[in-house]
Formats: C-alpha cells, sequence, structure tokens
C-alpha cells in the first residue's frame, strides 16, 4: 500500500473514532487492510437498521434463482390472492423492493408500523396512494411484505430461511432479528451482524454472488440489484443504494418554491432559504451538514416530519451535477454502512450501537462512503474525480 493509500485509509478508520463507532472495517480483494473497534476488540452483532433491507434482497435473489419466485415482475397476488381485486392485482415484487409499489406509507416507522401487530397484515391492508410503479417513495411499510412473501414461498419464516441458507454457507451469526408481535420478523429494519459478518455480505455483493469460489446468487440477479431503479432522492437499485464517484449541491430556488407548495412550515423554509441561497456542496456529507447546520439540533425531525412526510427529500433542495456510478451500500438509521468500490476491490462497514433513529451529538459520519470513495481513488484503481 502507498503512502498516499495508508493515509486515506487512516482518516477513514480516525473519523470512526472521532464518531464514536464501535466498528469500522475495511477490506480490500477479500483481505482487511484496517479496522477500528471502540474497545480495541470487534463487538458483538449490531442492529443494522435499514441495511437489513440490502440483505432481504439476497434473500429474494435466492429464491429467484431457485424458481420458487418467477421473476422480479411476479405480482404479489400469486402470493397473496386477496390481492387479485383491483389495483393492487399490479404490484409487483420488484416494485416492493424498488419502492414503488404506490402503497400508502408514513415515514416513521414508529408510528404506524412497530405498534401494529402484524406488519404484514398492515401492508396487505393498506390504501393505494398511487398507481403501482409510477410514484416511487422510500416504504418501510410495503418492504415488510418481502418477509411474506419470503416465508409463503420457502415455508420458513424469514430468519430461519437466511440462517438455513445463505447464513449458514457463509459462516454468519446473526443476532436476534426484531419481530412484530405476530413473530414476524421486520424486512425494513432489525437484523444484528457484527461488522465481521456484515462485510462477508459486501464481499458476496462485490464478487457478483460467488463466495469462496461458490456460487450463492447468479450474476444476473447482483447485476439487476445494482442496477438503476425508478426511486429520485438519490439512485437506489433492488434495496441496495448506487453512489456516484462525485456529487455537486447547488443551491436552487425551485426547492424552496416547492417547500412552500408543499405546505411546509414558513419558519423552517425561511431557515433553509436563507442557508441555501448560493450554497454549493461538494458531497452528500457536506450537503448533509449545511442543512444541519440550517436547521440546529431538530433537523432530524424536522427533515423526517415536516420534509420527508411531505415527499420532499433534501436532494429536492438543489440542482444537482454528479459522476458515474462507482460505489454501492446499504445503510440505515443511526450510521450503519456497508459499502463496496467494485473497481478498488473495496469493501468497507461503519457500525454503531446507538439507541436511536439519528446519531447524537457528534456521531454523524456521513462522509462515510465519500471517504471510502477517496480510499479507492488513492489505491490508484479508481481513476481520481475531477475537481
Amino acid at each position: 500500500m502507498t503512502p498516499v493509500a495508508r493515509d486515506a485509509l487512516q482518516q477513514v478508520l480516525d473519523r470512526g473514532r472521532q464518531t464514536h463507532s464501535d466498528a469500522v472495517l475495511v477490506l480490500q480483494d477479500g483481505h482487511e487492510i484496517g479496522h477500528y473497534y471502540a474497545n480495541g476488540k470487534p463487538p458483538g452483532p449490531i442492529e443494522l437498521m435499514s441495511v437489513t433491507k440490502s440483505v432481504v434482497a439476497l434473500a429474494i435473489g435466492q429464491l429467484l434463482d431457485q424458481g420458487r419466485i418467477k421473476s422480479l415482475d411476479q405480482p404479489v397476488a400469486d402470493f397473496y390472492p386477496e390481492w387479485r381485486q383491483g389495483r393492487k392485482k399490479d404490484i409487483t415484487v420488484r416494485m416492493l423492493l424498488n419502492h414503488s409499489s404506490g402503497l400508502q406509507n408514513v415515514r416513521r416507522a414508529d408510528v404506524e408500523i412497530t405498534p401494529a401487530p402484524d406488519a404484514i397484515q398492515l401492508a396487505l391492508a393498506a390504501e393505494l396512494d398511487s398507481k403501482p410503479g409510477t410514484n416511487p417513495s422510500y416504504n418501510n411499510k410495503a418492504v415488510n411484505l418481502l418477509a411474506g412473501i419470503i416465508e409463503r414461498v420457502s415455508g420458513q419464516p424469514m430468519d430461519a430461511f437466511l440462517r438455513a441458507g445463505l447464513f449458514k454457507a457463509m459462516d454468519i451469526h446473526p443476532g436476534r432479528w426484531e419481530t412484530d408481535k405476530a413473530g414476524h420478523p421486520y424486512a425494513m429494519s432489525g437484523l444484528p451482524l457484527t461488522a465481521a459478518d456484515l462485510a462477508k455480505i459486501g464481499q458476496l455483493v462485490l464478487d457478483g454472488g460467488q463466495w469462496h469460489g461458490r456460487r450463492l446468487l447468479s450474476a444476473s440477479f447482483i447485476d439487476a440489484m445494482l442496477a438503476a431503479g425508478p426511486l429520485g432522492d438519490g439512485d437506489c437499485g433492488l434495496l441496495w443504494w448506487r453512489v456516484p464517484q462525485w456529487l455537486h449541491f447547488d443551491g436552487d430556488p425551485a426547492g424552496i418554491a416547492a417547500l412552500r407548495q408543499h405546505g411546509v412550515p414558513e419558519a423552517t423554509v425561511e431557515r433553509l432559504q436563507k442557508a441555501m441561497q448560493g450554497a454549493h456542496f461538494d458531497s452528500i456529507g457536506a450537503m448533509q451538514a449545511g442543512i444541519a447546520k440550517a436547521l440546529g439540533t431538530d433537523t432530524h425531525a424536522i427533515m423526517v416530519d415536516q420534509l420527508l412526510k411531505r415527499g420532499i427529500g433534501p436532494y429536492r433542495l438543489f440542482k444537482l451535477s454528479q459522476g458515474p456510478i462507482v460505489a454501492y451500500d446499504g445503510n440505515g438509521d443511526g450510521g450503519q454502512f456497508v459499502v463496496i468500490v467494485p473497481k478498488a476491490g473495496l469493501v468497507a462497514v461503519r457500525q454503531i450501537d446507538s439507541n436511536m433513529d439519528g446519531e447524537a451529538e457528534g456521531e454523524n459520519y456521513g462522509d462515510f462512503v465519500d471517504r471510502v470513495i477517496a480510499l479507492a481513488e488513492a489505491s490508484g484503481r479508481l481513476h481520481a474525480a475531477p475537481h
């Protein structure tokens, strides 16, 4: 490793320490090149939050490869006949995976999902907010229906199916998967893994579905999972995010106007307008920091309750330009990440054992993916982005 690459790696690890991470682990070409552990040794399994979704996508891929799900475009009504009537008959497995089902949803899971006795029945009973396949919107409620499909197709609860299949094949030892009151494991979140085991998931995806020379998932499914989807705020494949090498965010008056059109409280609009006028940010982390500076300590609550529930993500505030897709990641509230950079052979994991959805003061590692891409560039295997 060159001195430049070694310095970039050290920056990834040092920032992990500064943000009170419990674990930061970096692999290249399947071998560890660096780690940081808060207590000097690897912690036990940590709940992945929405990174769980990225693992669930792999379970769907296995069932597709086995022929037990016919295709990504198979109607969900084939598994739940009560959906054969009305517009729900048009919802497909792919739409659950790419957040385009059109099912009614409240962004915060603690409002509807966690109080519900049965998350799968909650999803089945949801009304449609839009025509299936036409209005992508991040949807925890719809994703949870994947747990029901996996159970109906495999004959096992989703957690048991993964334990007996993919996890056993990869020597992965999960913690207790969080379930609803009916005993269904959530597909939206709830899976605890160690940093090493989460890195194995990343390595499997980076290697196109192969694990130590054994094919566990078809290359065609991995390609489909990482292909561009319809979600507008960022670029999502099938429960994995596609990451461009660079992003430039420039304040957009049209974005501020959209806030008013959607009924965002004027006090919030004015704070963002003042901060975003003439603003320019060169990364997601810098953009998020700029918004946090504008909104203060209540940033997370304001974003969720006043913007996201109205279908307005942070990208809507800016004119966006971006480079080529060079990385893919699963990420979750609290700052959980698994990142792969295929050209550089990199897999990187960041975990923090937090009992809250958002990061506490000093815990935000919003530029983790940016720093991993910088490491890939420093390694010489990814051409540096233009500046």
